[in-house]
């Protein structure tokens, strides 16, 4: 029996140092997951709602770091944070469109939906994108009557308003202004630019025009100051003449934005315009550009409305 075990356990090995010695397949590695991106809200169809819609989609890898998205026409990048794209959305009444990309390598995928929408009338939409990595970028509407709509004067009183769209802060991320009706007159279209770096840089506590302001007070004080006044007038003149200096260098790498504005969206008589410029300065106040709307504009297109 001891014999038997014996020649029963030298076959064992033998087969086992048989299979050992089989050349081993290398392992395949495994290929990535098919990428996706897939927008769960708004569904298609028709829904009721305000101006603003709420967006989520999912994306098949949490390593997407960013995402186009694309609404009605108006084209800007979002974060993507573990997989998953929240974001706020202008819509129009009526039909809107909605689509998102994504790419991985140099694969890419997308998903685009229309719906339409059920809500309150407006007739002017300004759209603010940019690629943002820490900068605070600001928009600023000045209707025809001079009142500007801006971060600290959010409401007009003929009904325009800013709305933000990113989930973390004020400026941060795409901006909107919309106005339910429209006066005629310039709509004026800027842009106020803060770099990442603005608390280390003390040309974000000046816009240029500021600047400029301090310097031409300190020379009027000059000619007139007593003896006494003048040492002290003359080292804040030096001052404020290097950090103008300073304020004409780059503060941040160039920065690409663009501005859409849709007058009259979804209706025969609707009109586009976009505006592009590149930013760097901290600070900055940029014009970049105007809409003017006249009596006749405004009275065809709600003549059409009211048929």
């Amino acid at each position: 029996m001891r014999a038997l075990s014996f020649a029963l356990s030298l076959a064992l090995i033998g087969l086992a140092s048989l299979a050992d010695a089989q050349p081993r397949q290398p392992r395949t590695a495994r290929a990535p997951e098919p990428l996706t991106v897939h927008i769960e809200q708004p569904l298609g169809g028709v829904i009721d709602g305000e101006l603003v819609t709420a967006l989520e989609a999912r994306v098949s890898d949490a390593s997407v770091r960013t995402a186009m998205l694309t609404v009605n026409g108006a084209t800007y990048e979002v974060p993507v944070e573990d997989g998953r794209i929240t974001q706020n959305v202008v819509t129009v009444p009526g039909n809107n469109r909605v689509a998102l990309s994504v790419s991985r390598g140099g694969v890419t995928a997308s998903d685009a939906l229309t719906f339409h929408l059920r809500g309150p009338r407006v007739e002017l939409v300004v759209l603010l994108g940019w690629a943002s990595h820490g900068e605070i970028i600001d928009l600023w509407t000045r209707e025809p009557s001079g009142e500007i709509c801006k971060w600290d004067h959010r409401e007009t009183n003929a009904g325009g308003r800013l709305l933000d769209f990113s989930q973390n802060a004020i400026g941060f991320g795409s901006q909107g202004y919309v106005l339910p009706e429209v006066r005629a007159g310039a709509y004026r279209i800027k842009l106020h630019y803060w770099s990442a770096r603005t608390l280390e840089d003390d040309r974000g506590r000046y816009t240029w025009d500021e600047a400029i302001a301090q310097l031409d007070t300190l020379d009027e004080r000059l000619r007139t100051a007593s003896p006494a006044e003048r040492d002290g007038l003359l080292r804040e003149h030096e001052a404020a003449a290097q950090r103008l200096d300073r304020w004409a260098q780059p503060a941040a790498p160039q920065m690409p934005v663009h501005a859409e504005a849709v007058l009259f969206p979804n209706s025969a008589h609707e009109r586009r315009w976009r505006f592009d410029r590149i930013v760097q300065r901290t600070g900055q106040l940029e014009t970049l550009g105007e809409i003017e709307v006249s009596a006749a504009m405004i009275r065809v297109a709600r003549a059409e409305v009211a048929r």
